[in-house]
């Protein structure tokens, strides 16, 4: 073993056994092949093992350990190596939990755990900014992020967990995740109707929560796919958008959800702080976007 990479794996504490363990088998056959994507298999694999059958306790339990194993000092001579490594583990990861575990209580303990984080979107810690590939590749720079994704794929609960904690409100382009849901990917044959319809049912779900967390909405931009021969999977789609989002003035009910959501984001309280607000179940539920 070279020395910087013993030097890298001396510096890990046993609280972060797992990836330290990993990262010493990783040293190893580094020094067998020098690229990456040659020892990225072992990363995925060793993982993969551990994310199938995980649950919202030990995934808990995984992040713990992530997220102390980032903390421990690096050398700077095996920082690109650290890098590298750190990379492959959140595409795996991020891969398992929207692309094969499709698990809302995990969705919600990664965002639980990483909270604190999510006002920094260059954190690594920030797991829910960074992208991922949904199928395995041996580039993990390359893919979409979580919400684009789970857009892309029309999963309304996942969806609904994620606005929940205010990630669409801090994207600089919200509108983008919309036109994912009604044209990404492009519909191709259409197939069983079955099928079909679900896939409908699912986006107009998704596009119906979207439009709880967003002020305005240009649907001149949606048209504008349109015109230039998009088909969009809703083909009402505009019903699906209140009046008050691109027409009319904004609902005062909605805009105050807006604004108290807005505070709470800015506090990293986004959703547990609704509960401790002095007002009814009811509207605690209207700024959660139960309805």
């Amino acid at each position: 073993m070279s020395d910087d990479t013993e030097k890298c794996c001396k510096e890990l504490d046993k609280q972060c056994s797992l990836f330290g363990k990993l990262l010493d088998k990783v040293a190893g056959r580094r020094l067998l092949c020098p690229v990456y994507h040659q020892w990225e298999p072992l990363v995925y694999h060793s993982l993969s093992h551990v994310l199938r059958h995980i649950d919202a306790r030990g995934f808990d339990s995984l992040l713990s350990d992530y997220i102390a194993f980032l903390h421990q000092p690096r050398n700077k001579e095996c920082l690109g190596f650290y890098l590298q490594f750190t990379e492959i583990c959140i595409n795996t990861i991020l891969y398992w939990l929207f692309g094969q575990k499709v698990s809302p209580a995990l969705v919600q303990t990664l965002l639980e755990g990483t909270i604190s984080y999510l006002g920094d979107r260059d954190n690594h810690l920030a797991l829910i900014w960074r992208t991922f590939t949904p199928v395995y590749s041996p580039d993990p720079l390359r893919g979409v992020s979580p919400l684009h994704y789970v857009a892309q794929s029309r999963q309304p609960g996942i969806l609904k967990i994620l606005l929940q904690y205010g990630i669409l409100e801090r994207e600089h382009r919200p509108l983008t995740t919309i036109l994912i849901i009604l044209f990404s990917p492009a519909p191709g044959a259409r197939g069983d109707d079955h099928e079909h319809t679900e896939k409908v049912q699912k986006a107009k779900l998704c596009l119906s929560l979207c439009t709880r967390v967003m002020f305005r909405i240009h649907v001149t931009k949606i048209k504008a796919q349109v015109n230039v021969k998009r088909k969009p999977l809703i083909s009402n789609w505009l019903d699906y958008i209140p009046v008050g989002r691109y027409q009319h003035p904004c609902e005062l009910l909605h805009l105050c959800r807006m604004c108290i959501r807005s505070c709470l984001l800015t506090k990293c309280q986004l959703p547990r702080g609704i509960s401790s607000l002095p007002l009814p179940k009811s509207l605690q539920n209207y700024l959660n976007l139960e309805r």
